[in-house]
């Protein structure tokens, strides 16, 4: 592969790696002959053939007595090949949240490739309230910001919860307080008074986020019914550590209610 490196060859090379990604693989547990190849991948003599060929001429594999093995530049570019592959799948699985959400440049996919995603379906529009409210069910502690309140059906889980004990530290849109105090007046009273329940409020709240005792989450909502449409979640310490570093930059830029 001398004097190679240009755009189209790297997007070629990744391509071909990841085109025969089952092929790569199994010449990366071990080296194999053409006739080992062809049966463990499952494809034709000739065609493993001209798969040998492709990587030889990349210089991604070589010939030894035990077979065709991986040379150093063929892990480095079988690694970079997995990242991309993975990054790619794992966009496609959170197109819900980026048609909803407006993320900036802090957020970093690779630590939400293993999040668990939940979407409005028809058949069960409050598909993503119920996610959340079973992960705060599990959880004693609550911090996060949000630009809208709980749908009515909630309010009184969330008050018990607080009632409870939860330590509850939440940033709101202006009016939003304002809101719960006069559509759920007499909870809304009783919780405020609560010295684990502290509520802040903010101009620009950009969309959903919880951080429980474990784990964080992404909430986006539909801008016309107020419904929460989509709610991403996982225990990724590298996602965590982002949305607790996102919660304090808006506590910080909060004001008191």
């Amino acid at each position: 592969m001398n004097g190679r490196g240009t755009q189209d060859d790297v997007q070629t090379l990744l391509l071909e790696v990841i085109r025969r990604r089952a092929a790569f693989e199994a010449l990366e547990s071990e080296p194999m002959s053409k006739r080992e190849l062809a049966e463990t991948v499952g494809v034709s003599g000739a065609t493993a053939h001209r798969i040998l060929a492709s990587f030889r001429e990349w210089g991604l594999i070589e010939r030894s007595d035990e077979g065709h093995g991986v040379t150093p530049l063929g892990t480095e570019i079988g690694r970079a090949a997995g990242d991309y592959r993975a990054r790619v799948e794992t966009a496609l699985r959170l197109e819900p949240l980026f048609s909803a959400v407006d993320l900036d440049g802090t957020f970093d996919i690779g630590t939400f490739a293993d999040a668990t995603v939940t979407v409005a379906e028809h058949g069960n529009p409050y598909g993503p309230l119920n996610r959340f409210t079973t992960l705060l069910e599990e959880t004693e502690s609550l911090r996060g910001f949000d630009t809208t309140s709980v749908a009515p059906t909630y309010v009184e889980d969330i008050h018990a919860k607080i009632a409870d004990g939860m330590s509850v530290e939440v940033v709101y849109d202006y009016g939003i307080v304002d809101q719960l105090a006069t559509e759920y007046a007499q909870l809304a009273a009783d919780a405020f008074d609560r010295d684990n329940l502290v509520l802040r409020v903010h101009e620009d709240v950009p969309f959903g986020l919880a951080l429980f005792d474990d784990r964080v989450g992404i909430g986006g909502y539909d801008d016309e019914t107020g419904l929460l449409t989509v709610f991403v979640d996982t225990d990724d310490s590298g996602a965590i550590e982002w949305g607790e570093r996102l919660f304090e930059s808006y506590w910080e830029g909060s004001s008191a209610v």
